[in-house]
């Protein structure tokens, strides 16, 4: 069977991937993808994409993923077995700042967020419906406290090694929009996108 083939740009930029938006219940999802490749009460998955819905009747869609986005490599991806992705130039080597130059959203549409986690760096992009999320690994600072890197250095100094370190992890899209901080982060730091290209290019 042929498989449609989707735009990466159209999905970060709409938050809709194709037919699938992150409004859609339950039945809904099984009229356009059929039968889940793994299927939880309310957590199912079709290959690289992976839906939570909510417990109770009519089971709305909670949020969709791209898992393990950073693995999205070449002019396409297949994700389902119905759908293939255009990658449109980009790919899971894309780093934030390239996400942000893209042309994909307004500049200060997207709201950057960013904070240690466990003794990495974890970081978001909030654009819309869209949260496209990385980690940064930390081996470059040596033996020194993440945190105490992050309030040591230049945020311009930071953001320019943070950028150049960051490996896209996953990317969800939400009903309505998020701008929220890193996941299970208490001192999560904020940057809109304008501000996040300025440092990153150490203007």
């Amino acid at each position: 069977m042929k498989k449609q083939l989707l735009s990466f740009r159209d999905f970060l930029k709409t938050g809709s991937l194709g037919p699938i938006r992150p409004d859609m219940t339950m039945a809904e999802i099984v009229e356009v993808l059929g039968t889940p490749e793994h299927a939880d009460p309310d957590y199912w998955t079709f290959g690289k994409l992976e839906i939570s819905f909510d417990i109770e009747p009519p089971h709305q869609m909670n949020w969709f993923q791209i898992e393990e986005a950073g693995y999205l490599k070449g002019q396409s991806e297949t994700l389902t077995d119905c759908f293939a992705l255009s990658l449109d130039g980009l790919s899971g080597k894309t780093k934030p700042s390239e996400f942000l130059g893209a042309g994909l959203w307004l500049p200060d549409q997207a709201k950057v967020f960013y904070a240690t986690s466990g003794h990495d760096i974890g970081m978001n992009i909030c654009a819309g419906l869209i949260q496209i999320h990385f980690h940064v690994a930390t081996d470059f600072i040596g033996d020194q406290d993440t945190e105490a890197y992050l309030g040591a250095s230049s945020t311009s100094q930071s953001m320019r090694e943070i950028d150049s370190r960051a490996v896209l992890d996953s990317i969800y899209s939400y009903p309505s929009p998020k701008t929220e901080e890193v996941p299970g982060a208490f001192n999560w730091k904020l940057l809109s996108g304008s501000q996040y290209l300025a440092l990153a290019s150490g203007r």
